[in-house]
């Protein structure tokens, strides 16, 4: 409990993968992926209750080793590459609703691909919500702080260039350290009023949480999972990985 509300945390874990083969049970410094962050929230000090979304016997069956509930087998339609993550979220919420005793409030989505964010990330992010939140009905996500070169993206017209940031085309803000800062989603961190989710997590009224850029890679494929490992490892050697 915090602030006298209830936090409930779902891992979304399928088991298909196109960018990196087995990607969410792949060994990553001892572990399969999607422990780092089954074990992340289980240490966090505001989530109450952690629920497994999962296609996979191997995941539920590391779950339940891990004391975590994976109580059912998610459905086939929501296991497509192309399956609506809210619609996932909302099967979750709905099996909760019916088959847990605890009445949640909040609703905080990790996915197993981001395993360098943390316990600590995860509390702060629900800290940072409630702080500038004032009546609960915003969303979260997070986000990291993107190369300055973002702001100089361009879109072809023929054989014209164009800017795609309406921003860089002001003259005044050609120069690289006058460009402002633009970020973009790391996929660690979904948060939501878990009574007032729509189906998506980006609305008109979305808070943005920064995460270090250390702390923000999503292993969509093999480049991405040696970022990690290697990230990871000089982590561990160092001792300044607190999960």
């Amino acid at each position: 409990m915090y602030k006298n509300f209830s936090f409930l945390a779902l891992v979304a874990a399928r088991n298909g993968s196109k960018g990196l083969k087995n990607k969410n049970v792949i060994n990553l410094c001892g572990k399969p992926l999607v422990q780092w962050t089954i074990e992340a929230s289980k240490k966090s000090k505001i989530i109450d209750h952690t629920l497994v979304s999962t296609d996979s016997v191997k995941i539920i069956n590391l779950s339940k080793k891990l004391n975590i509930d994976a109580p059912f087998k998610r459905p086939k339609h929501l296991c497509k590459s192309s399956s609506s993550i809210g619609k996932v979220v909302k099967h979750s919420i709905d099996w909760a609703k019916k088959n847990i005793q605890t009445k949640f409030d909040f609703l905080i989505l990790l996915q197993p691909t981001s395993p360098l964010r943390t316990s600590i990330d995860i509390d702060k992010a629900i800290k940072y919500y409630f702080k500038n939140s004032k009546n609960y009905s915003e969303t979260m996500v997070s986000v990291y702080k993107a190369p300055k070169k973002v702001g100089w993206i361009m879109t072809r017209n023929k054989k014209y260039i164009s800017f795609a940031l309406k921003k860089t085309r002001n003259r005044k803000v050609h120069l690289r350290q006058k460009v402002e800062n633009y970020f973009l989603p790391n996929g660690a961190i979904y948060f939501c009023n878990l009574n007032k989710f729509n189906g998506n997590f980006y609305t008109n009224k979305t808070f943005f949480y920064e995460m270090e850029l250390e702390n923000s890679v999503d292993i969509d494929d093999k480049n991405d999972y040696e970022i990690a490992k290697k990230m990871m490892t000089k982590g561990l050697k160092n001792g300044s990985a607190k999960r």
